[in-house]
């Protein structure tokens, strides 16, 4: 089951790679998805905006949807 952190980041991936959100879970490799380096650092710009996390280098070394969560649920906590 997702949670809502994973569903807002499947929500921006979906839109900045044009995928159907139905299609992404949280484990799939961003680099599967077509997530290239550019769109990267826009989805961490988006992401830096919705939860004021200023440290999103842990976003960078993510794989996938689900370690992103978890990072940003340890910024937030």
């Amino acid at each position: 089951m997702k949670t809502p952190i994973e569903s807002k980041i499947i929500s921006a991936v979906s839109s900045s790679i044009g995928i159907p959100e139905s299609a992404i879970t949280a484990d799939r490799s961003l680099d599967d998805l077509g997530l290239n380096s550019i769109l990267a650092v826009q989805l961490s710009n988006e992401l830096q905006q919705q939860y004021g996390i200023t440290d999103m280098s842990g976003v960078s070394t993510s794989n996938t949807i689900e370690e992103i969560a978890d990072y940003i649920k340890s910024k937030v906590s």
